[in-house]
């Protein structure tokens, strides 16, 4: 008589995974982090392509999320909104959710609990499991420094989606390039003034461009424009050269090549997302300490050149 196999464990509890088919994922309520969890909103449609996925988000993300023919639909709030508030929005919706997912503590992950999800997902943070149902663990071993854009992903390739390809990250094509080249200049940061380039080092990169190429316009954007405006001007554009700012994400969101200039934040784990990103970053000991003022003397913005950032700059040119 042969050996009967041994037998295999029972789990201690079942395999997680989404239960619904009717999904809304909070967007972070910063705009770098919700842009940072856009390939795992993708990740979820490719993952679930039958299911009706919906984002709820503040009034002012909007204009960027609904650029994404990945989503069903777009809910909004108030961005100072109350879980009251926000829970009254959701009860006016006519889909009934079955499954949410909380990427961090706040009114809309209090919001999924008081409209009764069903199924109600999150990572173990602080202020937020109180209000889950299925809490998603991912134990990350020691290592380099990893982009954040993996604290999402991972989220998704837990649950059992293909989360780590190409598809996720790719953005809908722009239009067609302008005639000549129109470049977006988004010279102050929100991140504060460690941030910013010296403005005349901008004026310098400019005049050394036009030396080179004959007829090009710049374009302004301000870091504190809304979104939907922002958006609007640099899909008009040829590239982007800009600090380490919102502007750059949003740009990135998009797929417009850019030139961001770094300087106390640390590209392996902030920068834009997307090849067509150049990074113009000289490091220095001192960085990165995400600080939003230097005690010292600014040395890693003021090491970064003039031609560095023209170097940068053209080879975004070259990519639009």
């Amino acid at each position: 008589m042969s050996k009967l196999p041994d037998a295999v464990p029972c789990p201690d509890k079942p395999p997680l995974h989404l239960k619904g088919g009717y999904l809304c994922v909070a967007a972070p309520s910063d705009l770098t982090e919700a842009c940072f969890s856009v390939p795992a909103v993708r990740a979820l449609r490719h993952f679930r392509p039958q299911s009706t996925l919906v984002i709820l988000c503040p009034e002012s993300q909007a204009p960027m999320w609904i650029t994404m023919d990945e989503l069903n639909a777009v809910i909004t709030y108030p961005d100072k909104a109350s879980a009251r508030q926000i829970g009254k929005i959701l009860g006016k919706n006519d889909t009934r959710f079955e499954s949410a997912i909380s990427w961090e503590a706040g009114e809309p992950a209090k919001a999924f609990a008081r409209a009764e999800i069903l199924q109600r997902l999150g990572y173990p943070a602080p202020g937020l499991v109180k209000f889950l149902t299925d809490i998603v663990e991912v134990v990350m071993p020691p290592g380099p420094i990893e982009h954040r854009v993996r604290h999402y992903l991972n989220f998704v390739k837990k649950l059992g989606g293909d989360a780590f390809v190409k598809a996720n990250f790719q953005s809908k094509p722009l239009g067609d390039a302008p005639v000549s080249f129109r470049i977006a200049l988004a010279k102050d940061s929100n991140y504060g003034e460690s941030y910013q380039w010296s403005q005349e080092k901008f004026k310098e990169v400019a005049y050394e461009m036009e030396r080179r190429h004959s007829g090009i316009e710049w374009v302004n954007i301000e870091s504190g424009n809304d979104i939907g405006e922002s958006l609007s001007e640099l899909q008009k554009c040829s590239a982007l050269l800009a600090c380490d700012s919102k502007i750059a994400h949003l740009a990135a969101h998009i797929g417009l090549p850019s030139a961001v200039i770094f300087g106390p934040n640390e590209p392996e784990w902030k920068r834009p997302l997307g090849k067509q990103c150049n990074v113009v970053r000289e490091h220095v000991a001192c960085s990165p300490c995400h600080l939003a003022k230097c005690p010292l003397d600014h040395r890693c913005q003021n090491d970064i050149t003039v031609e560095m950032v023209v170097a940068e700059l053209e080879v975004a040119l070259a990519l639009r």
